[in-house]
């Protein structure tokens, strides 16, 4: 795969999942599905404004079919090394209530620095949620 790729789903072993948020806090995904295997970091762009976050790939139950391009609910993202993805939106409002916990989780993955000073100042404003 290269760069600016689109990854079509049957390149990917599962389901392709983005998480962002405090739900990207590695031991939450871990426990969310211990079978999760990371893929990249990645950015999901709505307009002008950027969310970043992680991909994760899910075992794909026995019956799954391989039309997963196309399931409701899916969204584009873009890898921090230029691959796209269609993935599947694991976080939900909760997981962006906490700025301290979504700032930690940001940092541990270290995701692009003016993303995570974005977060720092909405975390040291005490804004509500961040998303």
């Amino acid at each position: 795969m290269h760069p600016g790729e689109h990854v079509r789903s049957d390149q990917v072993p599962g389901t392709v999942v983005f998480r962002h948020g405090a739900d990207m806090d590695p031991t939450a995904a871990r426990a969310a599905d211990p079978r999760a295997r990371f893929i990249a970091r990645a950015r999901l762009t709505d307009g002008h404004a950027e969310t970043w976050g992680i991909l994760l790939a899910l075992p794909d139950p026995e019956d799954a079919t391989r039309e997963k391009d196309t399931a409701p609910g899916l969204v584009d993202v873009t890898s921090d090394d230029g691959r796209h993805f269609r993935a599947r939106v694991a976080t939900d409002r909760r997981d962006l209530e906490d700025a301290a916990a979504v700032l930690a989780a940001a940092r541990y993955w270290e995701l692009p620095p003016a993303y995570v000073r974005r977060l720092a100042d909405t975390a040291d404003g005490d804004a509500p949620g961040i998303g």
